[in-house]
């Protein structure tokens, strides 16, 4: 045989050994988008309103114009991911597209494995290194990869990013820390989070300058006054940080000013959430990591890996506490551990190091397990609703809870035993001899196993979330596309606080263009607008010229109805009508007011703008707390009506009243108002005071916190002689 043979085998094999040894890394990327592309299919309609409808809106923007916007309003960049699902929209059949978006999310987020894996050969070896690709590729919050958020790309991308920093981190080369540097760079237009991963490089970088023999030997002549000049330096330059970050984030500002318990207490209890997904045991492996184990040879791919999960661990931390923070201030309290999800890989790392050498610094270990102790003794479990979107860590909890019963005190007592059993784990190596190296992957098995089972409970979660919200809508979703031909439509409601319905609608029904509320109550993610009517014929301002309009229960556009759809609102069945506008667009009556339900709060109004053949006719209105029988507050009910006049806020008002009436009104009551029109065009308002809260009256009974009047309802007649003919 020939040199030249020889080689040509030889690379033949090296080839061939490349594919064999790959397959493993491939079987679990495969098996796992095969379980998590099953969810997705089982995954029938967006729910996580207004995260899903909005990525969505311009992300079909890019699809149509190449240009983001929501609601045919122009819209700054927003996230890579948005143009990345754009080609998906442009699939005709909706379905088709949406099912088409979340497979691809489904292959990004599991990607996450390959670099996972590659961010765990730089430490450890092969085998350890598969079950951080299998264990960071089973975490709860893969099952984000059913829904339209950042997540799917954000994970993978922070992964890769984690590796390509340890990577040149550990032997710098030019090509690498170009790699490197350019994806920091561009961290932050995958997700706004991901401005972490530069300061994580940054940081990284200058712990690992810390830890070498030059920084050593230099800190080694200090005296004491020398290390105190140091802390002062260092302090300031934080206190200077904060400060330029408050002159350039309102985000950062507020809380770091006024809330700086929060940050720290909601900050651990994102960790908590983190810690309880993974599975308590990694948390704990991967942070006494940080410390060199007994008998460790200290190289630098250690060193360079403890830096990078320090640094790592300060970063995400500190903006998941400053933005629970900020949330909690603005809008509510959540466990944002979904922010924190890309700490997962490092902390796998971590444990494998353990996996890998099976000893672990007994100190460092009593810290971490004390940390962690902390955590779930302290951590909010939300084991009351069936899921914590932002936490998904917890859906293991919740999941206990729905089957098996289990209640928050005996949450903690196992989450306890789990941690107890956990440190026990971690030191039997010392006992096992050569069947410790068994035990740790066995170990190992069971944390992907645990992983794996919150990531079932966390999705199944979302698909019964998912199935609930189609039960709202009901099927056809398209009926509004299918009815349109896809024509621009205008939809038009009131009292739109849970605005969930109209989101579904708008998703489902790419004709639908834009959402009005006569009331101020439409929600974005978008432009919204409050129409002003004029009194002569009802006309609305800012007519868009749309030929079509969807109407809420309660409102009459001038036009022929050519489609209507049922759907779940207030707890009954509501009718949505179709309208194709008869031009211009004008109301012939609105209701104002009053729930989907038929419950108002302590004012509504009806106001007719056109009759049949401009006749007059009578109203009867119906105020009723014939549901409520909890204890009595009784309202007082004032009933005005007369000619429409607009006032100064440009909204129609009754300001001369041709009748008044008035009553009280209490639980269990019903009364029943005719009154005589004094025109074709004329409002009723209804005032009722004060008004009640069911959950205040009867906890035992109700949850309902609204500010409740009475059930109203009007009913327009034509006049007596007429309806005698």
């Amino acid at each position: 045989m020939s040199l030249a043979t020889a080689s040509s085998v030889a690379a033949e094999r090296t080839l061939a050994d490349r594919v064999l040894a790959a397959i493993p890394l491939l079987s679990i990327f495969l098996w796992l988008c095969i379980v998590y592309a099953i969810e997705a299919w089982a995954h029938g309609t967006p729910w996580l309103f207004g995260d899903e409808l909005e990525l969505t809106q311009l992300s079909r923007a890019i699809a149509d114009t190449g240009h983001a916007a929501r609601r045919g309003e122009p819209h700054s960049f927003n996230t890579l991911w948005t143009y990345l699902m754009a080609p998906a929209w442009m699939i005709d059949n909706l379905h088709s597209a949406y099912t088409t978006v979340k497979y691809l999310a489904v292959i990004v987020m599991t990607l996450t494995v390959f670099p996972a894996y590659a961010l765990a050969r730089l430490v450890v070896s092969r085998g350890p290194a598969l079950f951080v690709a299998a264990a960071s590729g089973a975490i709860p919050a893969l099952a984000y990869s059913s829904l339209l958020v950042e997540e799917p790309l954000a994970y993978f991308y922070s992964t890769l990013c984690l590796f390509l920093i340890l990577r040149v981190l550990i032997a710098p080369t030019r090509w690498w820390l170009i790699a490197a540097l350019t994806a920091s760079v561009i961290a932050p237009l995958v997700r706004g989070e991901l401005a972490v991963i530069p300061i994580v490089f940054g940081f990284a970088a200058l712990f690992l300058l810390w830890r070498s023999e030059a920084a050593a030997r230099w800190r080694s002549g200090w005296s004491a006054w020398d290390w105190v000049g140091f802390v002062v330096l260092t302090v300031g330059a934080a206190v200077i940080l904060s400060a330029f970050l408050g002159h350039h984030s309102l985000e950062w500002l507020i809380p770091t000013r006024l809330y700086k318990g929060r940050i720290l207490n909601l900050g651990l209890d994102a960790a908590g959430a983190l810690t309880i997904g993974l599975g308590v045991l990694p948390v704990v492996a991967g942070l006494a990591a940080l410390w060199r184990a007994p008998g460790e040879r200290q190289t630098r791919e250690l060193s360079t890996f403890r830096s990078v999960l320090l640094a790592a661990l300060i970063g995400f931390g500190m903006y998941t506490g400053v933005k629970a923070a900020y949330v909690s201030t603005v809008f509510a309290t959540y466990t944002y551990e979904r922010n924190l999800i890309y700490l997962a890989p490092l902390l796998f790392v971590g444990t494998a190091l353990w996996v890998e050498r099976r000893r672990v610094h007994p100190v460092a270990l009593a810290a971490s397990a004390g940390f962690v102790l902390y955590l779930l003794l302290s951590t909010p479990y939300d084991m009351g609703r069936d899921i914590a979107y932002n936490a998904p860590g917890l859906a293991i909890l919740q999941q206990a809870n729905r089957y098996l019963a289990l209640d928050p005190t005996g949450a903690k007592i196992g989450l306890l035993a789990l941690l107890a059993f956990s440190i026990c784990l971690l030191l039997a190596p010392r006992l096992l001899g050569r069947a410790s190296v068994w035990f740790a992957f066995a170990v190992a098995g069971a944390v992907i196993a645990w992983n794996l089972t919150g990531e079932l409970a966390f999705a199944g979660a979302s698909n019964r979330a998912s199935d609930r919200f189609i039960d709202n809508i009901r099927r056809p979703l398209t009926w509004v596309d299918d009815a349109t031909g896809g024509a621009s439509t205008l939809y038009i409601g009131q009292q739109m606080k849970d605005q969930d319905s109209e989101w579904l609608l708008e998703f489902w029904n790419r004709s639908i263009k834009a959402v009005w509320s006569l009331d101020g109550t439409a929600q974005g993610p978008g432009p919204t607008l409050t129409p002003d009517p004029r009194a002569s014929d009802g006309a609305l301002s800012h007519d868009p010229g749309y030929p079509y309009v969807v109407e809420e229960k309660g409102i009459e556009v001038v036009g022929t109805t050519v489609a209507t759809h049922l759907h779940q609102a207030g707890g009954a069945l509501e009718k949505w009508n179709l309208v194709r506008v008869a031009p211009p667009l004008r109301l012939r009556s609105s209701i104002v007011g009053i729930f989907a339900d038929g419950w108002a709060g302590s004012f509504n109004s009806y106001t007719r703008y056109s009759t049949a053949g401009n006749r007059t006719g009578r109203v009867r209105v119906v105020v009723s707390r014939k549901s409520w029988g909890g204890p009595n507050e009784t309202g007082h009910v004032t009933i005005r009506i007369g000619p429409i006049t607009i006032g100064d806020d440009k909204q129609p008002h009754v300001v001369q009243a041709t009748k008044t009436v008035r009553f009280d009104i209490h639980s269990k009551e019903e009364e029943v108002v005719t009154l005589h029109a004094p025109g074709p065009r004329f409002r009723i308002e209804t005032t009722i005071t004060p008004t009640f809260v069911p959950i205040q009256l009867s906890p035992q009974t109700s949850t309902d916190a609204r500010q409740l009047g009475a059930k109203v309802t009007y009913e327009f007649l034509p006049p007596r002689k007429a309806a005698h003919k």
